[in-house]
C-alpha cells in the first residue's frame, strides 16, 4: 500500500541523518580546532558554553579539562583581582590595627610612648615581615608539594589509559594524591574529576618547566637572591630609618609619638601591595602580572617618599633612596617581557 506522507518525511530524515553520521569522524576534535566545526547547511548545532562545560566539568573530566584550558587562556583573571584587592585591604585594616594597638598601649603605659630607636626597631620589623599580616599564602608550589618524583612517575603510569597495567585507583587514594601535590578537593568530587585534576596538574607542571627554560632574561637583571639581599640588608633598614623621622616629627602635628600616623600608612599600603605582588608572582605564578604590578609597586613607593618628604625632608630623600630597588625590579620585569614577547 502506498506510504502516507508523514511516513515519506520520517524515513527521509532517518536517511540524511544516517549519512551524516558516517560522514562525520569518529575521533574526537583536537581542543585548537573546538570552535571551527564544519557542519553541513541546514543542521543546527548548539556547542555548550565555557560556563555550562564548567558545571559539567563536576562529572566531566573532559569538560572540565576545556574549561581550565579556556581559563588559562584569558587575558585578565577578574577574580583574582578582586582577591588581590581584597587581601591588600585586610593586610592594611590589620596594619592600622597594630599600629592602634601599640598607641594605646603607649599611652596607657606610665612611660608613655615608645622612643624613637624602639619605634625604629617596630618599624624594621615590619619592612621585613609585613607578610605576617597577609591573608594570602605566600608559600612556594614546591613547598606545598609533599610527593617525590618517583611517586610523580608512577602515578602518571597509573593515569594513563591503559592504567598502566595496574588495578583503577580509588577515590581515596586520588584525593590523597591531590592533596599531596598541593590541589584543593573535597569529599564530595567524583573520581573522574579528581583523575582529571590530576592530569591537569601534570601538564601544566610540564609547560611551566618548558616555559622556565625556554625564558630569557636580561644579562644586566639582577637574582633572585641578590634582590632579596638588598632588601634585607639596605631597603629595609631605609625604610625604619625614615619611618622613625616621621615618628619623631608626629609632635605638634598628632599626639606624641603616634604610630597609626596617616604619613606612616602610606608606606603600609606599599609594603601590602608588595606583599601581594609576590605571592602572585612566586607563589601563584602569575608571571603576566610582574609588569604592571612592579610598576604599581614602584608608583605607591615614590608616592609614600613624596607624603614622607612633605614632613620631614630627610625621611623623603631616605624613602625615595630605598624606592629605587622597586625601580630596579620593574625595569627588569619589563625587559624581561619585551625580550619574551
Amino acid at each position: 500500500p502506498p506510504r502516507p506522507p508523514a511516513m515519506k518525511v520520517l524515513l527521509a530524515c532517518t536517511a540524511l541523518a544516517s549519512g551524516l553520521q558516517s560522514n562525520l569522524p569518529t575521533q574526537p576534535l583536537p581542543l585548537a580546532t573546538r570552535r571551527l566545526v564544519a557542519v553541513p547547511r541546514g543542521v543546527d548545532v548548539a556547542l555548550p558554553s565555557r560556563h555550562a562545560r564548567a558545571s559539567a566539568g563536576r562529572s566531566s573530566p573532559c569538560c572540565m579539562a576545556l574549561a581550565a584550558a579556556d581559563d588559562a587562556g584569558q587575558q585578565l583573571d577578574l577574580g583574582a583581582l578582586g582577591r588581590y584587592f581584597f587581601a591588600v585591604l585586610m593586610q592594611l585594616i590589620a596594619l592600622t590595627f597594630a599600629f592602634g594597638v601599640l598607641d594605646s598601649a603607649g599611652y596607657a603605659s606610665p612611660l608613655g610612648p615608645l622612643p624613637a630607636p624602639a619605634a625604629g626597631g617596630v618599624f624594621l620589623a615590619i619592612s621585613l615581615r609585613s607578610r605576617v599580616f597577609s591573608s594570602l599564602d605566600d608559600s612556594a608550589p614546591e613547598e606545598r608539594v609533599t610527593a617525590t618524583a618517583a611517586e610523580d612517575e608512577a602515578l602518571e603510569a597509573a593515569l594513563r589509559p591503559d592504567g598502566g597495567g595496574g588495578k583503577p585507583m580509588k577515590k581515596t587514594a586520588l584525593r590523597a594524591e591531590c592533596e599531596a601535590r598541593g590541589l584543593s578537593v573535597d569529599r564530595t568530587m567524583p573520581a573522574e574529576m579528581l583523575q582529571a585534576r590530576l592530569r591537569l596538574y601534570f601538564e601544566s607542571r610540564a609547560r611551566q618547566a618548558a616555559a622556565a627554560a625556554a625564558a630569557i632574561t636580561p644579562s644586566w637583571a639582577p637574582s633572585e637572591d641578590s634582590l632579596s639581599l638588598a632588601r634585607a640588608a639596605a631597603i629595609a633598614p631605609l625604610h625604619a630609618l625614615a619611618s622613625c623621622l616621621v615618628y619623631s616629627s608626629s609632635t605638634g602635628r598628632l599626639n606624641e609619638g603616634h604610630f597609626n600616623d596617616p604619613v606612616l600608612l602610606w608606606l603600609a599600603l606599599h609594603l601590602c601591595l608588595e606583599d601581594t605582588l609576590r605571592t602572585a608572582q612566586a607563589a601563584e605564578g602569575r608571571v603576566g602580572a610582574a609588569v604592571p604590578g612592579s610598576a604599581l609597586v614602584c608608583l605607591s613607593a615614590l608616592y609614600a617618599a613624596k607624603q614622607y618628604s612633605d614632613v620631614a625632608p630627610a625621611a623623603g630623600a631616605l624613602l625615595a633612596l630605598a624606592a629605587t630597588w622597586n625601580a630596579v625590579a620593574a625595569a627588569a620585569a619589563t625587559d624581561t617581557w619585551r625580550l619574551n614577547n
